[in-house]
């Protein structure tokens, strides 16, 4: 096999000492099987064309630098090697790919990466105070605590004037507009302003690209805020937590906020992560969610919402989720639901999810 590297002398006697009578490697341009760049910067790594080179490309990381990790993605690349090298992994890397497989991690890489993603999960911005309160109020009730916050989100006026907005969708079925928060929380009383000024709240971790994901964070979170909607409808018709439901959905996506910095290539199912990156967006959702002191039933739901042996708030989520992404079978999931868990009034239930998604799809949310 021939390789060829781009890089420091160092890296290349590394690579030709440790490939000896495995691949030739050379910084010549005859680059037949594979070619290597080492990236030891973020400057390096911006001189590397954005296209493909016809064979597949590896980059050798040397550098802790984690913005270098976030703008890989941007480049078509096989696989990402980093130190300590290992050969026989390397070869079976450069074997695969010339076979015309997908290059993915071995175990050793798969855990480097992991330790970087859980890192960055656990060093993601902290919520915004109101958004603290919020999640507190989820478990204490108090009429000051309620007063303080609803007081809070009455002076925020871009969190204020989007509850509004969403107040007035049809999902709430209000007769007539409401104009103000304290109307709002008369009407509809305070849980349901809670949770729309939480949702709201998060919507700043999504303000960047989600280009592996195909999709905008705008999509995401309007994703995330039909799954709260649904999961919380579906909650109130088991007789469960429904609060704590609406929260677990609206959560269930924030592992792809960090995740959206380390794909390399576009995903389009939980397996792809497992597969580029040895983890998934629902288990570094947890490390997130144990950062923000969200409750431990609500990280076990976000969690396992992928797993098939999910305990209920997980397959509420679960069933949520994918009541959303499949919106002509939504009936069909809400069956399959009810014969584990009786539903009390399942035409009210389809109504109420119909109007979620009816009006999500109108674009009123």
């Amino acid at each position: 096999m021939n390789i060829r590297f781009i890089g420091s002398e160092t890296g290349l006697n590394t690579f030709k000492k440790l490939l000896d009578g495995k691949a030739y490697v050379s910084n010549g341009d005859d680059a037949k099987d594979a070619l290597i760049f080492e990236v030891s910067s973020l400057e390096v790594l911006y001189k590397i064309p954005k296209r493909s080179f016809g064979v597949p490309v590896f980059f050798y990381l040397t550098t802790p630098n984690k913005t270098v990790l976030s703008n890989i993605k941007d480049y078509q690349i096989t696989g990402i090697l980093f130190p300590p090298l290992n050969a026989d992994a390397i070869m079976n890397k450069m074997t695969r790919s010339k076979e015309h497989t997908i290059a993915t991690v071995n175990a050793k890489d798969y855990e480097t990466l992991r330790i970087k993603i859980i890192a960055k999960a656990e060093n993601i911005p902290t919520l915004p105070t109101i958004a603290q309160d919020l999640i507190r109020l989820t478990r204490n009730h108090s009429q000051t605590a309620i007063g303080q916050v609803t007081a809070k989100i009455k002076m925020d006026q871009g969190i204020s004037s989007k509850v509004i907005k969403l107040v007035n969708s049809p999902f709430y079925g209000v007769r007539k507009e409401i104009a103000s928060i304290d109307r709002a929380t008369m009407l509809l009383g305070f849980s349901s302003v809670k949770n729309i000024a939480l949702a709201i709240a998060l919507d700043q971790y999504y303000q960047k690209p989600f280009n592996m994901y195909k999709t905008t964070g705008q999509a995401i979170w309007q994703h995330a805020y039909n799954v709260a909607l649904i999961s919380s409808e579906i909650a109130r018709f088991l007789n469960q937590d429904s609060d704590a439901l609406y929260m677990a959905g609206l959560m269930h996506d924030i592992g792809k906020v960090v995740m959206a910095d380390f794909l390399v290539r576009e995903v389009d199912c939980v397996q792809d992560e497992r597969e580029q990156l040895g983890c998934d967006h629902a288990e570094i959702a947890a490390v997130i969610l144990k950062k923000w002191s969200v409750a431990p039933a609500i990280v076990e739901a976000v969690r396992t919402h992928h797993d098939a042996d999910n305990d209920l708030y997980g397959k509420i989520v679960a069933y949520a989720n994918k009541i959303d992404h499949n919106k002509n079978n939504y009936e069909e999931y809400i069956y399959q639901l009810n014969k584990d868990y009786p539903i009390k009034d399942m035409d009210l239930l389809i109504q109420s999810i119909q109007t979620v998604l009816s009006d999500a799809a109108d674009g009123k949310e």
